[in-house]
């Protein structure tokens, strides 16, 4: 049993430091290496003709001061928080050369009883040896109290075993062999359950670290996602800005009265621009005039060469006003990266709703893509896009109160409504793009 339990312990103390990487552990799990490795061959000596012999020689209590001495190296050594070597080698080795020696001065040197010194000399030189190496144990750094007393208790307790065995002497009597067998499996369990619990704890700190990873690099992904939100409406509207004032540079048929517009179209564009640019501010619904809106984003695609279809409505909504400009956009845009060649927006009321439909004459949505179309990256063999817009478009609807859908019953191309809040009478002005 004492055997092994200790080979229990050394191998809860290794996985526990492969886990953690705490050098105290891997100079625990020596130090009950040393002490499994003697229980094993003192365990496989009771099987031979020589066991009568081995019970309270004044030789084996020799090996035993020189086995605490050296399970007092090891517990030094796993206070200073560092190791070099393989200290599981080192604390076999140690088992080893203290087992075989065991078994060398059984065979070979005369047999003196260790109860010739007298118990009181014996329990002093307990005294003096397990004491401090118990106390090391018990004071490990970065071992919590309570696990490093059970391994000092265990330490102790097979100590105690050994000092029954040699006040017993060779003559063997129940209450000493009772003392020594109990000592000794108590000593074997305490050892065990210290390593049981700071493998139990070296998991669980593991899977802490594995939350707070996953946490981590969820917040980072996140933000990656933002920022290539932002970039993306960047990149479109930049797109408008340009092609619109390239319009109004070197077409010198325009109208002055679409010129005002495309002004209008291209200041309203560059306040919206700044404000991505910007750090975004979490500000509440205003009214906004989807006329204004649309008007200006139809404008912005006109310019890039995108015909595009659309009545004024009156209509007016309750939400942000570069929000609605941006799942607007979104919209436009791929109307105009997957038709053929016209987009057309409807503007219709539905309860206490405003729903923007946009339509395309494309190919339309594969099937395969229908279901993840407003996930992330979502996008069909046919795309050019990076997956993102419509999951972007989804997302600032439905924080805004509203909704985003693939509209039905379309015979070509593809159809999309966004549902934004009725502005209520009363409510103030609507707001402004610039």
């Amino acid at each position: 049993m004492r055997g092994p339990a200790a080979v229990a312990a050394t191998l809860c103390f290794y996985v526990a430091w492969r886990i953690s990487a705490k050098p105290q552990l891997i100079w625990l799990a020596a130090v009950s290496a040393a002490i499994a490795v003697q229980a094993v061959l003192q365990s496989g000596l009771q099987l031979t003709d020589i066991s009568h012999e081995y019970g309270g020689s004044l030789w084996l209590a020799l090996f035993d001061v020189v086995s605490l001495a050296l399970i007092a190296q090891l517990s030094v050594a796993a206070g200073r928080r560092s190791h070099c070597g393989d200290p599981i080698m080192l604390g076999v080795l140690v088992g080893l050369g203290l087992g075989i020696g065991r078994i060398l001065a059984v065979i070979f040197l005369p047999r003196v009883d260790a109860n010739v010194l007298g118990w009181p000399v014996l329990v002093l030189g307990f005294l003096l040896l397990a004491v401090p190496v118990t106390l090391l144990l018990t004071l490990l750094p970065d071992v919590p109290a309570w696990v490093s007393a059970r391994m000092g208790a265990g330490v102790l307790l097979y100590g105690m075993g050994h000092l029954a065995s040699y006040i017993d002497g060779s003559d063997r009597s129940t209450v000493g062999s009772v003392v020594t067998l109990v000592a000794g499996l108590n000593g074997a369990l305490f050892l065990a359950a210290a390593a049981a619990a700071m493998l139990r704890m070296a998991i669980v700190e593991e899977d802490r670290d594995r939350d707070r990873l996953r946490l981590r690099v969820d917040e980072l992904e996140n933000g990656l996602r933002i920022d290539r939100a932002r970039i993306h409406e960047i990149n479109s509207t930049i797109a408008g800005v340009v092609s619109a004032s390239r319009l109004l540079r070197e077409d010198p048929t325009i109208g002055s009265e679409r010129r005002a517009l495309l002004d209008n179209m291209v200041h309203a564009e560059l306040g919206r621009l700044q404000r991505l640019l910007n750090e975004p501010v979490v500000s509440g619904p205003g009214v906004v005039d989807l006329d204004d809106t649309i008007g200006n984003l139809v404008l912005a695609q006109e310019a890039r060469g995108n015909r595009v279809s659309w009545l004024p409505s009156g209509a007016r909504v309750s939400a942000e006003p570069d929000a609605v400009a941006e799942v607007l956009n979104i919209l436009l845009d791929n109307a105009a990266k997957h038709g053929c060649s016209d987009t057309s927006v409807t503007v219709t009321s539905v309860a206490d709703a405003i729903e923007v439909v946009v339509s395309d004459d494309g190919p339309g949505i594969e099937p395969e893509v229908r279901q993840h179309l407003f996930e992330w990256g979502a996008r069909g063999a046919r795309s050019r896009g990076q997956g993102i817009g419509l999951h972007i478009a989804r997302d600032l609807t439905a924080r805004h109160g509203g909704y985003l859908r693939l509209g039905e019953g379309t015979a070509r191309g593809a159809t999309f409504v966004a549902g934004f809040p009725m502005a209520r009478r009363g409510e103030d002005e609507p707001a402004h793009l610039a």
